[in-house]
């Protein structure tokens, strides 16, 4: 049975090209253990070929190709993976998997490391950080029956992000670009191991800093210039290990980071004939929005082989992520009524919708009288905890043991609001008065538990699990209140031969309620998923990946956010169904040309519609559907090509990206075009160690549109061209 697991695994690793001039990173490996795959979902790409759902692991091969920094271009070649990008740049990327809710990616869980990344996880899941994605080693996508062993949030999914490894000897690595509209990028990283008393120390420095005057211009006014809209964001790292030498199945790990982020960016987009007319524009009472934002994390994690066949890690962690995003909370014309900013929800709603009224956007535009008030969204999130995990292998049984306890702070602070008039004769936008508001808290604290056993019964796998969760919420004025429930799955997988397996699954979901919607007697999302799939080779370095998946969806809850869901609602049932497929092979080999020609296709069909109808509720974007409504932001189709030419020196490769179009609301009153995005790069080897490098991002200048959220039409980014060096010694 091993060797036929072996030669599958060579067989199958095909499925995810690597790009091999894109230059990978060192696994970290210490004292003879593999001692990042204990803390990481997936593990590698050997371990995602076995799964009894689908994965994708993402290595440096496989994102160094093009050296994106959105994830939502990183995460564009995985299949069943639906992005919605909000300002251009990834800074708060909208996933969903599988058809699920994908504002601001709160039902996916996020995890850095294998720790908890959400700012809270689950006292407010939709919050407004995500981990850098540009910095990262590689990336862990996992859907389906696989899946149980993660949480809180998993009617979709889990993905992963995985920092720069410890490397296993003295490494330094730099990288530099310079590209279209003052964008400079620099990554930097050194590292290494050394031997240190009995044992082994290891560590490692990163510093990752990304900074653009933007492609946006925020407009003038006769008493104020135009200017840009950028950003500025900085990360810092430091890792610490140590693999005991008297004690060589022992390991500990220390990490420290910090992001801060300084970024000019709004929640108002455009009213429909300004996007057409100049889609990189803002209306000039948008000057002052920006978001100031600020995550530490750190976790200490040990790691220890128990005996040959059991195996325990553990992880304390701590995240802090601090944010103010100041920016217009409403706008009244003189004369007229006010509106908030947010989703306008039909015609009926007459409380949000800056963008929906003329007489509005013309105060936003500072042409016409009004007034509009400015706050200081100020919120703090605390998120603390332990995790750890036992794999115990005994007989044919390979058991896999795990906990967590999260204790999860969300606080918004007191905070302020500022009145600003706008005079349009003069084109003054100016701050009139300022006024003091309180704060609030909610909390939640949490225990999850989970059992998995893999049964090895010959060519037949079974993976049989339980999951369990229970969350006590506190939110200030109102009493507090509990959840538990009980997530059960089966998975497995069946060896059809040396080089083809067949897998599949069932396996039940949840997306939480938090203390708000609990508190308001709201129920949890549940969902009940099925997926069946076969993976394998035939032959020539053509590997391949098709699953069908299908997911009912109970009670679909929204969370309070003004960037389109203003209430906690369940908003009824729903049912996404449809194909995955991945294709990798390489040409050059295939057709015997001497070269490397690596090539990989990803597509996915989506069929997701509501099965029951919903009552309208102003400003939020996921009530009044009708039975058969699509869900919205899920295209019916989309896929990914990515090819390239690898010389002996240099390096060519070309990514097209195409989504169809999709729905904006439940009502499905409007869409968004269908696109097609073309990205090319090239690398070429200037010595063993250093390489210059050049892409360029959207490379036809299509012009696309990201969505109508929170308030108003965004645009994509436009073609950018950069170019750079890196050094790798």
């Amino acid at each position: 049975m091993i060797k036929q697991i072996t030669r599958f695994f060579a067989a199958t690793s095909v499925i995810i090209v690597p790009m091999g001039l894109a230059t990978a990173q060192d696994k970290n490996v210490s004292a003879g253990i593999e001692v990042l795959e204990p803390f990481e979902v997936i593990g590698s790409k050997e371990n995602a070929q076995n799964l009894g759902g689908v994965g994708t692991y993402l290595d440096a091969d496989d994102i160094g190709a093009f050296i994106h920094t959105d994830v939502n271009e990183i995460l564009g070649q995985v299949p069943g993976v639906y992005l919605r990008g909000e300002e251009g740049y990834g800074l708060f990327p909208n996933i969903s998997l599988r058809g699920v809710d994908s504002q601001r990616s709160k039902k996916v869980t996020i995890l850095e490391d294998g720790v908890p990344s959400s700012p809270s996880p689950f006292s407010q899941p939709d919050a407004y950080y995500s981990p850098t994605a540009g910095r990262m080693s590689g990336f862990e996508v996992l859907k389906g029956s696989s899946q149980l062993k993660h949480g809180p949030q998993n009617t979709g999914g889990v993905i992963n992000y995985l920092s720069t490894p410890i490397p296993s000897t003295r490494s330094n690595y730099l990288r530099f670009s310079y590209g279209n509209y003052n964008e400079r990028v620099a990554h930097a990283h050194s590292g290494g191991v050394t031997e240190f008393g009995d044992g082994k120390l290891g560590y490692l420095v990163e510093v990752f800093d990304h900074r653009t005057d933007g492609w946006k211009t925020i407009g003038s006014t006769t008493a104020h210039s135009e200017r840009k809209a950028g950003f500025n964001k900085n990360d810092l790292m430091i890792k610490l290990s140590y693999a005991f030498g008297a004690d060589e199945g022992s390991y500990v790990e220390f990490k420290a980071g910090r992001t801060d982020l300084d970024g000019d960016v709004s929640y108002l987009g455009l009213v429909q004939g300004d996007y057409a007319s100049n889609p990189y524009q803002r209306y000039a009472a948008t000057r002052d929005d920006n978001m100031d934002s600020g995550q530490t994390r750190y976790y200490l994690r040990f790691l220890r082989e128990l005996s040959p066949d059991a195996t325990l890690s553990a992880t304390v962690f701590y995240n802090e992520f601090n944010r103010d995003w100041f920016k217009i909370a409403d706008l009244t014309p003189t004369g007229g009524n006010k509106l908030k900013v947010g989703y306008r929800n039909g015609t009926a709603d007459t409380t949000y919708g800056v963008t929906s009224s003329t007489d509005h956007v013309n105060v936003l535009k500072g042409t016409a009288d009004g007034s509009f008030t400015m706050k200081h969204n100020d919120r703090s999130y605390t998120v603390k905890g332990i995790q750890a995990n036992l794999d115990y292998q005994t007989g044919n049984h390979d058991l896999d043991f795990g906990f967590r306890y999260t204790d999860d702070v969300y606080d918004k602070n007191p905070y302020q609001k500022v009145a600003y008039g706008v005079t349009g004769a003069t084109g003054v936008i100016a701050p009139t008065a300022t006024t003091n508001h309180g704060g609030s808290q909610q909390t939640s604290e949490a225990v999850e538990a989970y059992v998995v056993d893999q049964i090895d019964l010959g060519e037949l796998t079974v993976t049989p699990g339980i999951r369990y969760t229970s969350a006590d919420y506190t939110k200030t004025g109102s009493a507090s209140t509990d959840f538990d429930d009980v997530l059960l799955g089966l998975g497995g997988t069946y060896s059809l031969s040396d080089n083809l397996q067949a897998f599949g699954g069932v396996y039940q979901g949840h997306a939480l309620p938090g203390p708000s919607a609990s508190s308001s007697g709201l129920s949890e999302e549940q969902s009940l998923g099925f997926e069946i799939g076969v993976r394998g080779d035939s032959g020539n370095g053509f590997g391949y990946e098709l699953t069908y998946f299908h997911t009912s969806f109970e009670d679909l809850i929204t969370y309070a956010n003004l960037n389109g869901t203003a209430q906690d609602a369940n908003v009824g049932e729903a049912t996404s169904h449809g194909v995955e497929a991945t294709v990798g092979l390489d040409l050059g080999d295939r057709m015997n040309l001497g070269l490397k020609m690596p090539t990989q296709v990803t597509f996915t069909y989506t069929d997701a519609q509501f099965d029951t109808a919903s009552d309208r509720k102003d400003g939020n974007f996921w009530t009044n559907s009708e039975v058969g409504n699509e869900l919205p932001y899920v295209a019916d189709l989309q896929f990914n090509l990515r090819t390239g030419v690898e010389w002996e020196k240099t390096s060519v490769f070309l990514n097209f990206r195409y989504t169809d179009e999709s729905y904006v609301d439940a009502a499905n009153s409007a869409k968004i075009g269908k696109t097609g995005i073309l990205d090319l790069s090239a690398f070429h080897n200037l010595t063993d160690s250093a390489q210059l490098f050049g892409k360029i991002t959207n490379l036809t200048d299509e012009i696309y549109t990201l969505g109508h959220l929170p308030d108003g039409y965004r645009v994509g980014a436009p073609q950018a061209a950069c170019i750079g060096v890196k050094f790798d010694f």
